[in-house]
């Protein structure tokens, strides 16, 4: 018993100094990412340029306009740290996002503001719609902060009058906390919200235009009108359509990997049919596993796909796989799944990642029997080896870091049975 735990105990000690390596050497959040880099500069330099030429507009002289950039600045950055912090927090809804979609939602933004500044007085800022773009990212407090960013530019530079400036934060907030109801609204709901998108943004302006000049002209009254229209159809009828443009990044992510034509799967292909075969069976059954529980279908079915996929390239199959993720620039969650490939060096971590190691643990059982030359004599067979392989699992404590439910566990379970 004791050269049992004596060795067990030094191969835990092997297990975690591999894992240290491998995290070090293959780990994606210790690398800048180019691409987000790159997003990032843009919407710091777009805030920068926009708060100086709204500070030209303004009248400014060279020291404004410099002042004006400093003071915008520090915000850009800190809204940049921010927006790292709350996809490395996994708060993002996508967060393998390369900021693309948002940084061109921002810029939109941007210069749809200062364009319409120049036919519209500022307190007639069509900063719903700002707001109703960014939101489109679904992250309500990014989307909030951003459009701070971009009306604060617009406020300081013009000068713009207190009440002004107040009633512009409140339409943004507002607009904001209308996005999440609007996205997921049924049809007769969507025609009230209409109604109130058009409410607030012709009620709020007017409000603030009398705060100010203490009175309002017919054409106030016509401006207005308008504006609220156009917020109310943008918001309706545009903007679930720009939410589904933004969450096309991360189907076409991973769909684009675990497509046929992918270099990665005629490798695959190359080095066994059988096991190209396996890890499509594996695929099919995370994708609609995750479905079941509400979990991210595409990642799951990508992890199923190259759970194996060290397996090309020689014995140490977490390694190969590793270093295979890199060259092909797998998104971090993926290569998260493949780093706990069946928990050997860490737990799964993730619900994919967890629902991946449930359905490869059935179907290396079912492979066994099969090699044995043993055949399922009926369907209450197959019921039961899957029973008892989830009973196994879960005396085991192998998802207690997954965030899986004891009812996700098992509808999951139920869900296979179905498949298999």
């Amino acid at each position: 018993m004791k050269n049992m735990r004596k060795k067990r105990r030094q191969q835990e000690n092997v297990a975690d100094t591999e894992a240290v390596r491998i995290e070090k050497t293959y780990t994606t959040e210790i690398r800048l990412h180019p691409r987000r880099v790159m997003m990032t500069v843009i919407i710091i330099s777009v805030s920068v340029i926009a708060a100086c030429l709204y500070a030209y507009r303004g009248g400014l002289a060279t020291g404004g306009v410099l002042c004006e950039a400093l003071v915008i600045l520090p915000l850009c950055l800190t809204f940049a740290l921010f927006m790292i912090n709350e996809r490395r927090s996994g708060r993002l809804w996508y967060d393998d996002t390369e900021y693309e979609p948002f940084t061109v939602l921002y810029v939109i933004a941007e210069g749809l503001l200062f364009v319409l500044t120049f036919f519209l007085p500022d307190y007639l800022s069509p900063v719903m719609i700002v707001a109703l773009l960014l939101s489109s990212f679904r992250n309500r407090l990014l989307s909030m902060t951003g459009s701070f960013i971009i009306i604060s530019s617009f406020v300081f530079g013009l000068g713009s009058d207190m009440h002004t400036v107040c009633i512009l934060y409140c339409e943004a907030v507002i607009a904001v906390m209308l996005s999440s109801v609007i996205t997921e609204a049924s049809g007769a709901d969507r025609a009230f919200l209409s109604v109130m998108t058009a409410s607030v943004q012709f009620i709020l302006p007017l409000s603030g235009r009398y705060f100010s000049k203490l009175s309002l002209e017919r054409t106030d009254l016509i401006y207005a009108a308008i504006e609220a229209t156009a917020t109310a159809i943008y918001g309706v009828l545009i903007m679930p359509a720009v939410t589904g443009w933004v969450g096309r990044e991360r189907r076409y992510s991973y769909q684009t990997i675990i497509d046929n034509d992918y270099p990665l799967i005629e490798d695959i292909k190359l080095f066994s049919a059988d096991e190209y075969e396996r890890a499509r069976k594996l695929s099919v059954l995370s994708l609609k596993a995750a479905q079941e529980i509400g979990a991210d279908p595409y990642l799951a079915a990508a992890g199923g796909l190259y759970y194996r996929v060290g397996l090309i390239r020689g014995d140490k199959e977490i390694d190969c796989a590793m270093e295979i993720a890199a060259e092909n620039g797998f998104p971090e969650k993926l290569t998260a799944i493949l780093y706990e490939y069946q928990g050997l060096i860490r737990r799964p971590t993730t619900r994919e990642s967890a629902i991946v190691h449930m359905c490869d643990s059935v179907i290396r059982r079912l492979d066994a029997i099969s090699r044995k030359g043993d055949q399922m004599e009926s369907g209450w067979n197959k019921q039961m080896l899957i029973y008892q392989a989830f009973n196994d699992l879960s005396l085991s404590g192998i998802y207690d870091d997954s965030g899986i439910s004891i009812n996700q566990f098992l509808r999951i379970r139920d869900r296979l049975v179905k498949e298999l």
